[in-house]
């Protein structure tokens, strides 16, 4: 018979897995071992009390220190079952299937070595009828990792007491800013499960020696469970039951906005999801107009069998996250239904502001009532919001935005017909509001007319005045909203543009080498618009009155070569940096188009002829479609843009006053 060879197992690297253990520099990671090291006192309760371990538990924390580093002190005690000989067996043991029963990994006494240089141990336990004591120094570093001193614990009875002290360098700076009250709270909601359950034993925690506060009653009393129940949600193809707890809470420091927190293992894992977004508001008001904020906690045995070792993260796909959350915010929204409705009837009331001032976005409504339009939109949704979506709707209704542009160009009295079908859809208030807002048009345009008119002072030009009218230049509509502009001076389409970027980078910082911006100093400058969707670009030129030494071909001097080279380079950067610091990506870019504005001088007019442009339709109006370049162009005058902007405010005059 032969003899079968047999060996064992290495035990892990554990330093090696720390190294490959991320946490996070915050207070969380901070406290992560303080943490772990309550949840294993409530562990070694529940072993000693059982079904009592609520009602005999106490578990006390004492932070000496705490804003020195190289003398801070956090100790942990217990009066759990102690570090008795099994437990101190599985102690040994990482990764134990005893801590794994317990909802635990066995990594969390390890994560300790993540924070702090010095870590001990002291227990009393009762062994066959007989109190005995254990004291180590724990450290994985060393050789011997296990360092026993002869000395008693400084407690009295069974229980376990963890000391760290010795913090690590990277966690200096961190612990000068620590306070008190972000301490208390976050050990509190990083337990808030046990809260909500009412299944928390006595916890207190003091400061320097200070007076114990108890945490347990704190939180019992600031958190009370409003609506449980569950949802079914598929997780990586298995729908999996997720359970939910509301809680409604006065708003706090720690808790600022309406939150979702995701729970396993009997606490608070990763970082909570902001509900502001869907709610609409970070906070209600109840009826004594005091704030209060909904905390939702959801929990699923698919969230326990995906906790990572340091038991800091879920990994469940973003997408998950991202259904769970918005059920919740549906749930959240239903139970709270008269803290929506204020937020609709609010969202409506500064709409209908929104829209006494430029009636005409009310095509964008296609037929709807204002409290349904808004009803089908975010909870969070400001007044630019609502005027962005009208205004594409409205734009976007016109199939064939070149078609457009011929006709309004060649018979701006047609316009009249778009107006009366306005006009026939408000009501009398908003006549008056339309009225007011015609004349405010006519002024706008009596200021063009004499911006048209200065002259030359060595610092401003002409066509910066007027491009300054029309759209403030070095700015963006992130910092400039529909009410501050006049686009409606070269096109009413142009208006209401999603996004449009005024005399800047594509990059949107300061002129580089090879940026397509034209020189100001040849009195040149552009604005650049793109669609959402991106299907559109469109530039416009702006050039000096009476300028009369343009060149074919001429990069300096042909403002058809400039427009065409701007609307290449806009495309191939595949988008642009707003003022905000976001990005506007054009995708897909289908129509190109390009405005030149500029008096029709002889040496204009040269070129233009040059490259085919046409203005058999109307005389003042230069058009060309390059099929080339996909781009279609209409070069006219400052004269024509102010006539033609009088044509169509005076469209308004026309039906308002039956003129």
């Amino acid at each position: 018979m032969s003899t079968q060879e047999s060996d064992t197992l290495v035990k892990p690297d554990m330093v090696a897995v720390l190294e490959r253990t991320h946490i996070a520099k915050d207070l969380h990671g901070f406290l992560l071992p303080t943490l772990e090291a309550v949840s294993n006192a409530m562990h070694g309760i529940e072993a000693r009390f059982g079904k009592e371990a609520r009602k005999n538990g106490k578990i006390h924390i004492q932070i000496n220190n705490i804003n020195n580093s190289r003398d801070l002190l956090i100790s942990i005690k217990d009066n759990g079952i102690g570090l008795n000989n099994d437990n101190y067996e599985f102690f040994k043991t990482p990764f134990s299937g005893h801590k794994l029963r317990q909802n635990g990994r066995g990594f969390g006494r390890f994560i300790a070595f993540k924070v702090f240089s010095r870590i001990l141990y002291s227990t009393r336990y009762e062994e066959s009828i007989i109190n005995l004591v254990r004291t180590f120094r724990f450290n994985i570093k060393s050789k011997n990792e296990l360092i026993f001193y002869d000395a008693e614990p400084d407690f009295d009875g069974i229980g376990l007491q963890v000391d760290y002290n010795e913090p690590l360098p990277e966690w200096w700076q961190l612990i000068e800013k620590i306070s008190k009250e972000d301490v208390k709270d976050h050990i509190g909601s990083h337990f808030l499960p046990y809260f909500l359950k009412n299944d928390l034993p006595d916890i207190s925690i003091s400061f320097d020696g200070e007076k114990r506060e108890n945490i347990t009653s704190y939180f019992n009393n600031l958190f009370s469970s409003s609506k449980n129940g569950s949802f079914t949600c598929n997780v990586e193809g298995v729908d999996e039951e997720i359970e939910f707890s509301l809680s409604k809470i006065q708003k706090t420091k720690s808790f600022k906005n309406h939150c979702l927190l995701f729970s396993a293992g009997n606490r608070i894992v990763g970082t909570p999801r902001n509900l502001t977004n869907i709610l609409g508001r970070p906070h209600f008001l109840d009826e004594k107009n005091n704030p209060y904020i909904v905390v939702a906690v959801v929990k699923s045995k698919a969230f326990e069998s995906r906790l990572n070792d340091s038991r800091t993260q879920i990994n469940i796909p973003q997408e998950t996250i991202e259904k769970i959350t918005s059920e919740i915010g549906g749930i959240i929204q239903n139970d709270e239904k008269d803290q929506i409705d204020k937020i609709k009837n609010h969202q409506e009331s500064e709409l209908q502001k929104a829209l006494l001032e430029n009636p005409i976005l009310r095509l964008g409504l296609k037929g709807r009532s204002l409290n349904k339009y808004v009803k089908e939109k975010p909870n969070n949704w400001t007044s630019q919001n609502f005027v962005s979506d009208l205004a594409i709707e409205r734009y976007r209704s016109s199939r064939d935005l070149a078609k457009s542009i011929a006709q309004v160009s060649h018979d701006p009295e047609s316009y009249i017909k778009s107006i009366k079908e306005i006009s026939e859809k408000i009501d009398s208030n908003n006549k008056e509001a339309l009225a007011e807002y015609v004349v405010h048009r006519k002024k706008v345009i009596e200021l063009v007319e004499i911006a048209r008119k200065i002259g030359d002072n060595g610092n401003y030009s002409p066509e910066d005045t007027i491009h300054d009218l029309i759209f403030k230049r070095f700015s963006d509509t992130t910092l400039s909203d529909y009410f501050q502009h006049n686009l409606w001076l070269v096109d009413d389409a142009l208006a209401f543009l999603p996004y449009v970027s005024s005399d800047r980078a594509m990059h949107g910082k300061g002129r580089k080498k090879g940026d397509k911006i034209p020189d100001l100093a040849f009195f040149d400058d552009s604005l650049v618009l793109g669609d959402n969707d991106g299907t559109m670009i469109n530039i416009i030129e702006f050039k000096k009155p009476s300028r009369n030494d343009y060149k074919m071909g001429d990069a300096k001097h042909d403002p058809v070569l400039q427009v065409i080279e701007t609307l290449n380079k806009a495309q191939s950067s595949g988008g642009i940096s707003k003022e905000d610091g976001t990005f506007f990506a054009f995708r897909g870019v289908v129509r190109r188009f390009a405005y030149i504005i500029a008096d029709i001088t002889p040496t204009l007019s040269n070129v233009l002829n040059l490259h085919d442009f046409k203005n058999d339709v109307n005389p003042d109006i230069y058009v060309n479609y390059r099929d080339n370049q996909k781009i279609f162009i209409q070069a006219m005058g400052y004269d024509t843009l102010i006539s033609n902007a009088k044509k169509r405010n005076q469209a308004f005059f026309s039906v308002l006053f039956d003129e």
